[in-house]
């Protein structure tokens, strides 16, 4: 699978530091999406966790990724802004994303910026792309650590063998998501 140079979405990525998350407020709200029940939180500096789920699951996980926040059950615009990506409606659109990880997951999930909708890469080929080939397992391990579902679309990752691989919510819904994307790809 070739390095994908285009589509690359524009979405500002700031690192939220787990030492200032202390205090920080959390708006959250649970939406209907195409891919169902979905959990969009976000800070005043972007969307920092999307989910899939059942409401107590999803809150659950939220306050576990962020122990030292305050979530509070609210809407915000820039959830609407999520919905819309998640739909694939508008590939124009771009959104601040305020996440926390290391430099390798960032590295990682920046790469996975550059698959276009509609498309997949590998594990492997992401782990070629970011210059540490061997490092497969380490970039699945990231991978599977995308606190943002898809917005960073980790769903688009396979295995090199073209099977699914994992997903946080499930093979099923990595595979609808996928199939959405094929048949909804109109570039």
């Amino acid at each position: 699978m070739p390095k994908h140079e285009t589509n690359k979405a524009h979405h500002q990525i700031s690192r939220m530091i787990p030492e200032k998350e202390t205090g920080i407020a959390i708006r959250y709200n649970i939406y209907e999406s195409l891919f169902g029940e979905t959990l969009i939180a976000s800070t005043d500096k972007g969307i920092c966790f999307l989910s899939f789920g059942e409401k107590k699951m999803m809150e659950e996980e939220l306050k576990q990724r962020f122990p030292g926040a305050d979530p509070v059950e609210e809407k915000a615009e820039i959830h609407s802004t999520a919905l819309s990506l998640l739909s694939g409606s508008d590939s124009n659109l771009s959104i601040p994303l305020h996440i926390k990880g290391t430099d390798f997951q960032l590295k990682v999930w920046d790469e996975l910026l550059l698959i276009p909708f509609g498309h997949k890469s590998s594990y492997k080929q992401i782990a070629e792309n970011i210059g540490k080939p061997k490092a497969v397992r380490a970039v699945g391990s990231a991978v599977g650590k995308n606190p943002v579902s898809c917005l960073i679309p980790c769903h688009r990752v396979i295995r090199s063998d073209n099977a699914l691989g994992g997903y946080h919510w499930g093979p099923e819904l990595k595979e609808r998501m996928l199939q959405y994307e094929s048949k909804n790809n109109f570039l």
